[in-house]
This record gives C-alpha cells, sequence and structure tokens, in this order.
C-alpha cells in the first residue's frame, strides 16, 4: 500500500521538528541556553540552515513553540476522574502530565529554570502555569472575592511557587516521586494563595 504523500510530508516535519528540539535541550545543557547558536543545533541535528529557517525563525522562536507543546500536553491530558474518597490526596492529570515530561528533562529544566537560565523561558513557564490556573478557575466558577487578593496575583504568586518547588525537586536530584511532589505542589498552591479547586468531574465547590 502506497503511503499518502501528505502523511509522509507530516511525519518528515514532525520528524525534523523532533531532533531540532532535542538539540537544542542536548546543547542547553551542555553549554547554556545564551551560548549556542542556531549553526550549534543544526550541526547537532545534523540539518542545514535552510531546513531550520523552514521551521523557525530562530533558536527563541524555537523555544517559544516548544513550550507550546509542553502546554498542550497538560492542557490535553484527560480530566481528572473523580476519586470515591473525599479525603484522599488529589493528582490532577493535567500537573503529572507536565511533572513526567518535566523529569523525561530534568538537566534541561534544571539550567533553564534555574540562575543560569533563560527569563524569557521563565516566564513563558509561568504563564503556561497562570493559563492553566485560569482555566481551572473559570471551569469551577471562581470569582473575584473583594475581601481577597485579586485572582491575578494570587495566581502569579502560584506561578513563582511553583517553579520554586519545582526547581528545588530537580536540584536535590528529585527527592520525592511525582505522585508526592504533585500532592504538596496542590497543597501548598492551596493554602497559599486560598483555592480549594476540585478536579472537573467533581463537586465543584470552591473557597476563595
Amino acid at each position: 500500500m502506497v503511503q499518502n504523500t501528505g502523511e509522509s510530508e507530516d511525519l518528515r516535519v514532525r520528524r525534523t521538528r523532533k531532533m531540532l528540539q532535542q538539540a537544542l535541550i542536548d546543547l542547553t545543557v551542555e553549554k547554556g541556553f545564551n551560548t549556542i547558536t542556531v549553526r550549534d543545533i543544526t550541526e547537532r541535528a545534523m540539518v542545514n540552515r535552510s531546513t531550520f529557517y523552514r521551521h523557525y525563525l530562530d533558536k527563541y522562536d524555537l523555544l517559544n513553540q516548544y513550550m507550546d507543546e509542553v502546554y498542550e500536553l497538560i492542557a490535553n491530558a484527560p480530566p481528572t476522574p473523580p476519586n470515591p474518597d473525599p479525603n484522599a490526596p488529589e493528582l490532577p492529570n493535567g500537573l503529572m502530565a507536565l511533572l513526567r515530561h518535566i523529569q523525561s528533562f530534568a538537566d534541561f529544566y534544571r539550567v533553564m529554570l534555574g540562575s543560569k537560565g533563560d527569563a524569557v523561558f521563565i516566564q513563558r513557564f509561568r504563564q503556561n502555569i497562570e493559563k492553566r490556573f485560569r482555566f481551572l478557575l473559570a471551569n469551577a466558577g471562581v470569582k473575584q472575592d473583594p475581601n481577597n487578593a485579586p485572582i491575578e496575583m494570587r495566581l502569579s504568586f502560584i506561578s513563582c511557587a511553583d517553579i520554586g518547588a519545582i526547581l528545588w525537586w530537580l536540584e536535590n536530584d528529585q527527592p520525592c516521586s511525582l505522585a508526592q511532589l504533585a500532592i504538596w505542589l496542590g497543597k501548598l498552591s492551596s493554602a497559599s494563595a486560598g483555592f480549594n479547586l476540585r478536579p472537573m468531574g467533581r463537586d465543584t465547590q470552591t473557597q476563595t
């Protein structure tokens, strides 16, 4: 059976983009993001520069599109199923998908979220966390309480705290399991920011 030309081309595009992303990740771990060039990336991925520029404007565009894909990984995670035990710790599927991804590229995230990381990457990572929480809040019907801090302020607080916690986990050689980290992140976020979100599919009573 002859493979569809469009499917074959799409497969080549995805394979090329994956090779360029992996080259970016590997070189960032080895040399630091700020020092690598498009030439470094193309040589490591074994593609020519014209191929790179058919997909990306520069290394920052490559990084930004990579972050788009990471967010889609979270957004497309299946809804967290209801737990019959109301006292059981919650493990949101979206958060678990993100943490599994980070664990798979631990050295890269340790560099990029650390003191020698890229400020634009950290800002984008924060924005992705805030975007996800904003979706969850809207889904749960959370409204601004005039007696509490603004929701956007609390989202900013959560995103900074989550990055700090994830970086601690990475820099300390992952001293706990992904599940335990997810439980702690959920508790810290709720306690610090005043949210008590339940996953979709449960009774979505929320304290603000």
